[in-house]
């Protein structure tokens, strides 16, 4: 339906309007009362008429407002006005409206001058695309075209025509067509009145030949024209020419001429056959061509030019040649069978090209090549395939000579074949399959150094005999030729072939060739057929090492699947550990690396001779395996300790160190070995070094990295102060204290870290640190929780914290849960550790502790380590 736009600021007038208009059938965009409204809203509504009150309230009346619309949307503007005065009508008409409605009107008016302008704006934006497009189109095509009206003057040039006649359309307007088209016979080089003529007479001149433009700036160009009058309903309006320029076209033309005795030159002395037919008679033969099918050039031409076609091939190209001087579609590269003059046929490969005009008639063109022995080539290469696939298709030894018998059969052909075998002594050739006539089979168990077959077996060289009769063989009867073919594999003859045909010089260097290419297939399926047994008994033990390997493959999934679901470090390793050992090992252990003490520490293990659980080796003795391991992030693999250089932490007698390395960085090693005589294949270093990249990838998605920060740095002095490189534990019921000093140390710029088993966000809200960062002594699983049983995973943290911060203050919040978890000696020694990385790093570690929940023994202890604040 149509959209109308109402502009009226008598709201009563508007509404009557817009009741009017839906009455009719249109659709009301909006109804505004103001010109810059109006202007505003079309550029959002896009309606398709407004009906406009010239006079309107505001800076912009409807004049203006219609105005701009016409000028940014391009919408159709009806007026509505009271005030028909001359002066605002000069006004209107400026804006080229589409229409004018008094005040008051009619229904029927409203209707009719709204479908009128609607129609009227319809047209006209038709007739502007089409004159956009028909400008378009004579600038863009590459014919020059010149207008001039019905005096001859010029009234339009293209850029084509602007080119070649050296005149811009701006200096040719109103100019006589005979001063910018100047054209003169090529022969005669006289002026031609040919276009002046065409305005006279009103007629249409055809293009021609010999016609010369003369250019402005003095330059000749030949060129096809053509003129015509321009008529509207049998009026004349003016004259075109429309004009192209030769020079190209003629330049092309010299150089077909030129190029033909030059193409007949290269095809004479082409080494492939070239022939040109026109209406199935060759017209062009060359040497080769002649030579190819044993015929004279007179002999040739003019005859059909399915002469040299084999019989079975003639109606096949017959059809091509008919399709292709119809220029229909036809392949133009295939093989056909020819024929000699003396019979022989041949395979012929034929490029042909579609259908030309050659001398006012269809022509084809083709050249051939004899590719007879090509395609011999690729047949026999298809059967030896095929040999190959079916000899190799099966064990069964009598399969395999009878597949071994149709396959010579069909790539060299024979009368007789015999396929003898090497005997186990290695003394005798008997013959295990035979095809043609013989006499008594004992008569063809040769000795193995007899005659030209033994020499064959002994030289491993194949031998033709081209005349029995001269080289004496074997006694067949028929037989004129023959080929000995050694069957060698491995360096080693397992037997020959004997094939003979009944007529001499049958066989060739090509024949042996192939065979020689066979006989390596024959060769190998015959020792694969004799290994076979072998083989199906090697194949129980396989399978039983495959069975082994698939249960290793299984423990790795396992343990891969194991480590996917777990984030706790303690467990993680454990899990290492216990898998490894079910692969074989007799001892397993994981060895930690201590970055702050540079040291490689024993973590646990299981299996014999495993070290005390203290054990620890200086990242700097070089002469033990393990350090090399981690120092050199690489596999160290002894097969016999006996003879390796170096020290083992453990007795082994085979044994291998493999690094767990977690972002380029040696965290960890596994250390496996095995007690008794047994060494460590490679094949299980592989699955130690597939488990130890397992758990680097369980090390990196599980560690967490804390950033030291400070909270904002208070100007007051400090109420609290303790020394770094050092441990404290408070005394105290509840961590109260430790808060307080731990919170006063890091909001005066002192980085801090929190690991308690009160909430971190209750911490945080409590003492007002927002940016210090804080764990959940817990075993919730949350992501900001570590369990109390991973202490190396919280030992992790922490060292890493305190090295990064420089200097730092750590409150560890939670001893005595730690305690009831893991036990106090874990624990203690675990403090000591900590207490070790806090000295190294200039650090200050705060433990809050309750004394009454530990022995007197257990609280000495731990004030030998810490000092002591109440």
């Amino acid at each position: 339906m149509t959209k109308v736009l109402i502009v009226e600021d008598e709201r009563i007038v508007a509404r009557d309007i817009q009741q009017r208009l839906e009455n009719l059938g249109y659709t009301v965009s909006a109804a505004v009362s103001s010109g810059e409204k109006a202007y505003e809203i079309t550029k959002t509504l896009y309606p398709d008429l407004v009906l406009m009150d010239i006079v309107l309230k505001g800076r912009m009346d409807g004049i203006e407002a219609a105005s701009r619309i016409q000028a940014e949307v391009g919408i159709p503007v009806i007026y509505l006005t009271a005030h028909a005065d001359e002066n605002t009508l000069r006004r209107a008409k400026v804006t080229q409206p589409y229409g004018y409605i008094l005040k008051p009107f009619e229904d029927r008016e409203l209707h009719i001058i709204i479908e009128m302008a609607l129609y009227k704006y319809t047209a006209e934006r038709k007739l502007k695309e089409s004159e956009e497009w028909l400008a378009t189109t004579l600038k863009s095509i590459a014919d020059g075209v010149i207008t001039a009206d019905t005096q001859g003057f010029v009234t339009f040039m293209n850029p084509v025509a602007e080119m070649l006649t050296g005149w811009t359309q701006e200096d040719a307007l109103g100019r006589p067509l005979s001063e910018v088209f100047v054209i003169t016979d090529e022969n005669t080089e006289k002026y031609t009145n040919e276009v002046d003529v065409t305005i006279i007479r009103e007629q249409t001149k055809s293009p021609t030949d010999t016609v010369v433009l003369k250019s402005r700036n003095g330059k000749n160009i030949t060129i096809h024209h053509s003129t015509a009058m321009i008529k509207d309903r049998g009026t004349a309006l003016g004259t075109v020419v429309v004009f192209q320029d030769m020079t190209e076209h003629r330049r092309i033309l010299q150089q077909l001429r030129d190029s033909e005795e030059k193409y007949k030159h290269i095809g004479e002395n082409s080494i492939d056959g070239v022939g040109m037919a026109q209406d199935f008679k060759i017209i062009y033969i060359n040497d080769a061509y002649c030579t190819m099918f044993g015929y004279k050039r007179e002999e040739l031409m003019g005859e059909n030019l399915l002469k040299a076609v084999a019989p079975e091939d003639q109606l096949l190209i017959e059809e091509r040649a008919r399709k292709r001087f119809k220029g229909e579609k036809v392949p133009n590269n295939y093989i056909f069978t020819g024929m000699r003059k003396d019979g022989t046929k041949l395979l012929i490969e034929v490029s042909s090209s579609e259908s030309f005009m050659y001398k006012g008639a269809p022509t084809i063109l083709s050249i051939l090549r004899d590719v007879t022995e090509r395609e011999r080539a690729k047949t026999q290469l298809k059967n030896l395939f095929e040999a190959s696939r079916l000899i190799n298709s099966t064990m069964d030894m009598e399969k395999i000579f009878r597949f071994i018998s149709d396959s010579v059969q069909k790539l060299i052909g024979f009368d007789n074949f015999i396929l003898f075998l090497c005997s186990e002594d290695n003394l005798k050739l008997t013959p295990v399959y035979k095809s043609g006539k013989f006499r008594r089979s004992d008569d063809l168990i040769l000795d193995r150094k007899e005659g030209l077959i033994g020499h064959s077996v002994s030289t491993g060289e194949t031998i033709i005999v081209e005349d029995v009769e001269k080289e004496g063989v074997l006694d067949i009867p028929g037989m004129k030729s023959a080929v000995v073919v050694p069957l060698i594999t491995e360096g080693e003859c397992i037997g020959v072939l004997h094939i003979s045909k009944s007529r001499v010089h049958a066989y060739t260097a090509d024949d042996t060739t192939i065979l020689n290419v066979l006989s390596e297939v024959i060769s190998s399926a015959l020792r694969n057929s004799q290994l076979h047994q072998k083989v199906k008994e090697f194949g129980l033990g396989l399978e039983k090492k495959m069975d082994e390997r698939s249960k290793k493959i299984e423990i790795l999934l396992e343990t891969k699947q194991n480590l996917e679901k777990e984030r706790n470090w303690e467990k993680g390793l454990y899990t290492i550990i216990e898998k490894t050992s079910n692969l074989g090992f007799e001892q397993i252990g994981v060895f930690l690396v201590n970055t702050l003490k540079n040291t490689l520490d024993f973590h646990f293990g299981v299996g014999d001779n495993q070290p005390e659980l203290n054990t620890s080796l200086s990242l700097k003795e070089y002469e033990y395996f393990g350090v090399t391991c981690v120092r050199e992030k690489k596999i160290i693999h002894v097969r016999d300790a006996s003879t390796a250089e170096g020290k083992q932490i453990t007795r082994s007698h085979s044994f291998v160190w493999v690094p767990i390395v977690v972002r380029d960085e040696a965290f960890a090693a596994i250390a496996a070995g095995n007690v008794s005589a047994r060494p460590i294949t490679e094949e299980e270093v592989k699955d130690l070094e597939i488990l130890a990249g397992m758990c680097a990838a369980f090390i990196d998605r599980t560690r967490v990295l804390v950033e030291p920060v400070a909270e904002d740095v208070l100007k007051t002095e400090f109420k609290y102060w303790l020394d770094p490189s050092e441990g404290y534990i408070v005394l105290e019921k509840k961590p109260k204290k430790s808060f307080e000093i731990f919170a006063d140390l890091v909001t005066h710029g002192i980085p801090g870290f929190v690991i308690s088993r009160t909430h971190p966000e209750k911490i945080a809200r409590k003492y007002k640190l927002t940016k210090t960062p804080m764990m959940w002594l817990s075993r919730s699983g949350r992501e900001n929780a570590i369990s109390p049983d991973d202490l190396s995973k919280l030992r992790y943290i922490i060292e890493d914290f305190a090295k990064k911060s420089g200097e730092s203050v750590i409150l560890l919040d939670g001893l005595e849960y730690l305690i009831t978890q893991t036990g106090f000696e874990p624990v203690l020694m675990y403090m000591q550790e900590l207490k070790d990385a806090v000295v190294l790093s200039n650090s200050r570690l705060i433990i809050p502790l309750h004394e009454e929940t530990l022995a007197k023994r257990e609280h000495s202890a731990l004030e030998r380590e810490f000092t002591i604040l109440v």
